[in-house]
């Protein structure tokens, strides 16, 4: 095979053996002539951008716009829909945003790379694996003398150049990686600390003092004095980057009611012939918009709840559906059924939310009653409906679905999983509240499925329809002004929280084309219609806001929560102090937390450094303070994200030094890589943020 071939055959495998580092990053061929550097595209039409004055063509972007997404058919066995689409062409444009930023830096600080290093490298005694291994025998030898000849054969001239190419922008690439990196290190402490995070498991208990359940908001002043003294003091805080407010009107893409129907009617086709179908996986496959799985076995929440209680109320050799969720509709057919190692409940409940004070024993007679009234034929589901606190669950009459040990915090998941199916059991207290609870199924069978899934999509015609309605009303907002054009044609408008430049934006989510349009326009400027996820919106510009302090007025909810908290900091550590005065060493925490209602006492169970324990969640204080104790030991009081802690040590494992002493060079180097993850990453945003760039991506794409 002549050499030319060999190379361009290999050039996928050339870019993933040079790619050490930045490969994260830079996927895309160097040698594309993305920066339009040969004059092409002079006009707008033929740019999709430009990064502070280079252009990037729409052809490149095309390109490999449709090169991502050839790979998301091949890796999903699915079409990308319409929000996928809007996703690919935002990490396309990202990537390429990327290589030019790269590209234009090595040049400004002056990366270069000799002739002589390139001669170095092709010549030296490690040369590119690339055309390297097309001189390998069968045992791995390489034939140098035969490397030497094909390289500095003029005939194979054209193929060098390109190589020397690649391997001068991999150079200068290293060379960069060497000036960003020279002083990363990772200290013999820091990959100890690692090390101890990761194995070291502690056992604690430990008395919550909330100050919500000790103090009433009603025993606490909270003055204008007081809100000023800690605005003043805590300036810092309330420093912001320039930010943008935007009104809109969204038009949803999602399906007409004919769409659905649509599908429903093929599904309910496709079921009767699965119905005769001799082999329901093969049939599956060839109408399924989604990979067929039929080698899972499938546990109770390893499904939607639709699908879920469907396919675990069918017995097996049944065809079951359609069945609609959030993905589409569904037909599944049983194959088999075993019996699995883990057990799991539903359950449904009525939470009541702890309250202090007073009002904490009437809301413990109502959880009695509520439990009286359910034990005594009321409907459990209208209870939850009417009662419950858990607003996530109430509109589900309650239902929690199928979990596990572990899913559910300690007290709820000993009451629930020591009940039997009908029993009804509680109050149960737990640190959200008071729980009423309902078992309504045990099991720990697993089944194997196999699905035949298709998506209710939006029609060609549903599409253009939302886009006229939002070009029309775009129109009509800036011949009436948008509130009144909303008004006439009784669309909803919503207006967004503050966003700033690079996050997302609330209600609408990461959006490119948004943010430049919030940050490139003025004040109450209008835009045209434009994606953002499950549809299309037009925005207004609401509010401006330049670097600077945020003024008081605009802070004064969240300072009056911290000054409001502190209050009742400083007036619950009296208590605190008094409970643990009356510690011994040798003390039962527990039983000391009982004497002192409302305290809450738990213990963590078994967890490391790195984990959140239960029922405190992440919380650095609480784990900080735990690591510094010996077993046995209790802690002082100390303050953490709910309120101040006495924490038991009750047990913690050795430190392994045979363990760390194999492991330690692992873990630095991998300690290693994640610091220059990061640091090229705020590298790279810094470079972006400081770019003057344009995006026309919405004159090529709707």
């Amino acid at each position: 095979m002549p050499l030319m071939t060999q190379i361009r055959n290999n050039m996928t495998k050339a870019f993933a053996i040079f790619a050490v580092f930045f490969i994260v990053y830079i996927v895309l061929d160097w040698g594309m002539d993305i920066t339009d550097r040969k004059g092409r595209g002079a006009g707008g039409r033929d740019q999709i951008g430009t990064v502070n004055g280079t252009n990037i063509s729409s052809r490149e972007f095309g390109d490999l716009l449709k090169q991502q997404s050839e790979n998301y058919r091949k890796q999903t066995g699915a079409e990308p829909d319409d929000e996928t689409e809007r996703q690919l062409r935002s990490q396309v444009w990202n990537m390429l945003l990327q290589q030019v930023l790269i590209d234009q830096e090595l040049n400004r600080i002056g990366i270069a790379v000799t002739d002589d290093e390139i001669r170095e490298i092709l010549l030296g005694p490690t040369p590119p694996e690339m055309i390297a291994g097309q001189f390998r025998d069968s045992t791995g030898a390489f034939n140098r003398a035969a490397y030497e000849q094909a390289v500095m054969n003029p005939q194979n001239r054209e193929a060098v150049i390109q190589v020397e190419e690649q391997v001068r922008r991999q150079r200068r690439l290293e060379k960069l990686q060497s000036l960003l990196f020279a002083s990363t290190r990772v200290s013999e402490n820091e990959s100890r600390q690692r090390f101890e995070d990761q194995s070291i498991a502690m056992d604690a208990e430990y008395v919550l003092f909330d100050p919500n359940l000790f103090v009433p908001d009603s025993s606490v002043q909270v003055t204008d004095d007081d809100l000023k003294k800690h605005y003043n003091a805590n300036q810092e805080e309330h420093k912001v980057r320039p930010a943008r407010k935007l009104k809109y009107v969204f038009f949803s893409l999602a399906p007409s009611n004919i769409d659905s129907t649509a599908v429903l009617t093929e599904m309910g086709r496709l079921l009767d012939q699965a119905k005769g179908a001799s082999d329901f996986v093969d049939f599956a496959k060839t109408y399924s918009e989604t990979p067929v799985n039929d080698t899972t076995f499938f546990k109770h929440g390893d499904l939607s709840r639709q699908r879920e209680s469907a396919a675990f109320a069918a017995r097996k050799g049944d065809i079951v559906g359609p069945v609609a969720d959030f993905a589409g509709y569904h037909l599944m057919k049983i194959l088999d059924e075993k019996k699995g190692s883990t057990e799991y409940v539903r359950a449904s409940h009525i939470l009541l939310n702890a309250v202090s004070g007073p009002d904490s024993v009437k809301q413990i007679d109502k959880a009695k009653d509520l439990l009286k009234r359910a034990r005594g034929g009321g409907n459990f589901g209208a209870l939850a409906r009417e009662n419950s606190d858990d607003y996530g669950s109430k509109v589900m009459d309650g239902d929690l679905g199928w979990t596990g040990r572990g899913g559910w915090v300690k007290p709820f998941e000993q009451a629930a999983f020591g009940a039997k199916v009908g029993d009804i059991v509680g109050p149960v207290r737990s640190q959200f509240g008071w729980h009423i609870i309902k078992v309504t199924g045990r099991d720990s069978r697993q089944l194997k499925i196999a699905t035949l899934s298709m998506k209710v999509k939006p029609s060609t015609k549903s599409t253009d329809d939302t886009h006229s309605r939002a070009q029309d009303y775009a129109y009509l907002a800036k011949e009436e002004g948008f509130e009144k054009a909303a008004e006439t044609s009784t669309y909803q408008i919503k207006e967004t929280q503050e966003f700033v430049k690079g996050s997302v934006i609330p209600g609408i989510g990461m959006n490119d084309a948004v943010v430049n349009f919030a940050f490139d326009e003025k004040l109450h400027a209008l835009s045209e219609p434009m994606t953002v996820t499950g549809g299309v919106a037009v925005f207004k510009i609401s509010g401006v806001r330049e670097e600077g302090v945020r003024p008081l007025d605009d802070v004064k909810p969240v300072i009056r929560f911290k000054v409001l908290r502190e209050k009742k900091m400083q007036k619950l550590k009296e208590q605190v102090d008094a409970f643990h005065k009356n510690l011994g060493p040798n003390a039962d925490l527990a039983a000391a937390a009982r004497l002192t209602p409302p305290a809450i006492e738990q213990k963590t169970g078994s967890f490391k450094a790195q984990d959140a324990p239960q029922g405190v969640g992440r919380d650095y204080a609480f784990t900080g303070h735990v690591v510094s104790l010996k077993p046995n030991e209790i802690s002082k009081p100390f303050e953490g994200a709910r309120g101040y802690y006495i924490v038991k040590l009750l047990s913690k494992s050795a430190f392994d030094s045979t363990q760390y002493a194999s492991t330690k060079n692992t873990l630095k180097e991998q300690m290693l890589q994640e610091k220059r993850n990061r640091m090229f990453s705020d590298w790279l945003t810094a470079l972006r943020e400081k770019a003057e760039i344009e995006d026309f991506r919405d004159m090529f794409y709707r």
